[in-house]
Parts: structure tokens; C-alpha cells; sequence
């Protein structure tokens, strides 16, 4: 599903092996042919499928592949995630078998062989977006929090900025804590790529929330200069290293920094 606002499409992830079976991560739209190739790509041993959050580029492949899984004889996954909330567009309307905790481990697995996945809630993209770090590999699944290639869109209602913000600080302490040297995104290729830095991926966070705060400190700036101007002129000024074709989405995220900027730092 390429296009402009998922770059080359949306990554589906398998963790686990061919003896504890597997989880499937974010399978996407409701794709037949995606989905039969990732039920294939697992033996068609899914245990789980979960989502990272509700938009229509992550969640709806998860009933059918649900079903698909049934109805070839094996297991029936439970879908795990956090349900929209209303603040949600209607085309990101979802609801899980079952909300997994925050901190909560999903473990694949007994004895030497395990795949554990910790729940991470780290809203800001959405208010229903989740993280998983797989601890055994010290791997961070970030679903749209942390892209390669682009900056996520925050979208208010359901995004947040502020809350974005501090989802990412709660990453930089899980990659100090399992010591991630990568980060799988939803979108693009896998970030960090240094054995000897098992510290990589903090930087790639660090770097990402320094963008954030040179681009809301831009906006205020604006904000000050042109205090009467309307949404669309400070967009123009506070994003004019952008093309103009994508002003109509860079609205989005300057509207989440004004609401910051009005709540927290005015």
C-alpha cells in the first residue's frame, strides 16, 4: 500500500519460530493477498496479532487473517490493542479481542526458547498507539512513532503532541533498559545498524525529538511575529522549507504544536 503518506507501505512484522509459533505485528489493510503471503510466511502458526494502533494502514487486516488462521485448521489469534477512542476518524474505528497492559509481556515459548514482547502505550500519533520491545533481541517495534525516512503526522484530536513528546522519551529510557540497537518501523526500512553501538537507536530518538522542538520553536516564532495571522499563513512561514503540496499535512502536525505551545508553554 505505497503511497504518500505510508512511503513504500506498511511493514508487517512475524516474531517468534516454526516451534513456538508466531506474532503477527501490524498486518495491515484488509489485503488478501498480503495476508495469505504473511499466514505463509508463519507456517500458518499465528498465535497473536497485534496491532499498533487503529489507522486504516494497521488494523484492518486483523479479523481476516484472524479468520484466515481458523479456517485453515489452526489456531484462532486473539487480537490484541488498544481500542480507538472517540477522538479517533471513523475509518480508525477498532476494537480488539483484548487491550493488552502497559508493561504487560506476551512470551512465545518455554525454557531456552522464548520471544517476549513488552507493551509499551506510547500515544501522541494516536491516542491508542503502542510499542513493543522484543527483549531477547533487544529489538523496538515502534509502529508510527518513529519512522525512517519521514516525521510522523500528528493529528489532533487523536494526536497529541505533547503527548508524542513524552511517548518519546519513554522509548529513549526502554532502549537504555534492553539496550535496542534497532528500531523495526511501520514505515520504511529498520533503523540502526551498528553491532558495537547497542545504544544506536537513543540516537536516532534524540535526533527525531531535537527535530521536533527546532520545528515548534520555528512555529512560535512565527506565532509571535504574526500573531494575528490565521493557521494558513503561519503554516506558509513556519513551514516554508516543505513544498507547498504538503502544507495540507504539515497543518496537521502545526496544529498539534499550537495546541502544545497554548497549553504548556504559553
Amino acid at each position: 500500500n505505497p503511497g504518500v503518506m505510508t512511503g513504500p507501505g506498511t511493514n508487517s512484522y512475524l516474531v517468534g519460530d516454526p516451534d513456538t509459533g508466531y506474532i503477527a505485528i501490524d498486518p495491515g489493510p484488509a489485503d488478501t493477498d498480503h495476508l495469505e503471503r504473511l499466514w505463509r510466511a508463519a507456517g500458518g502458526d499465528i498465535r497473536l496479532i497485534v496491532c499498533t494502533h487503529s489507522h486504516p494502514d494497521h488494523s484492518p487486516g486483523a479479523r481476516p487473517l484472524q479468520t484466515m488462521c481458523a479456517q485453515h485448521g489452526g489456531h484462532h489469534p486473539p487480537i490484541l490493542g488498544l481500542a480507538s477512542l472517540p477522538t479517533a476518524r471513523a475509518h480508525s474505528a477498532f476494537t480488539p479481542d483484548r487491550e493488552p497492559a502497559d508493561g504487560e509481556r506476551l512470551v512465545l515459548g518455554q525454557g531456552e526458547t522464548t520471544h517476549t514482547l513488552r507493551v509499551l502505550h506510547t500515544p501522541g500519533h494516536a491516542a491508542n498507539h503502542l510499542c513493543l520491545v522484543l527483549e531477547e533481541d533487544g529489538l523496538l517495534f515502534s509502529g508510527d512513532h518513529v519512522l525512517n525516512g519521514s516525521t510522523t503526522v500528528i493529528d489532533p484530536p487523536d494526536g497529541n503532541m505533547h503527548d508524542y513528546l513524552l511517548s518519546l522519551d519513554k522509548l529513549s529510557a526502554a532502549c537504555e533498559q534492553d539496550r535496542i540497537g534497532f528500531i523495526l518501523p511501520a514505515h520504511g526500512h529498520v533503523l540502526g545498524n551498528l553491532w558495537d553501538a547497542p545504544h544506536d537507536a537513543r540516537a536516532h530518538i534524540a535526533a527525531l525529538k531535537a527535530h521536533r522542538l527546532k520545528r515548534e520553536a520555528k512555529i512560535l516564532g512565527v506565532m509571535r511575529q504574526f500573531p494575528h495571522a490565521s493557521m494558513q499563513e503561519w503554516v506558509e512561514h513556519a513551514y516554508d522549507d516543505v513544498p507547498p503540496r504538503l502544507w495540507p499535512v504539515a497543518m496537521r502536525s502545526l496544529t498539534a504544536h499550537v495546541e502544545r505551545i497554548r497549553m504548556h508553554l504559553l
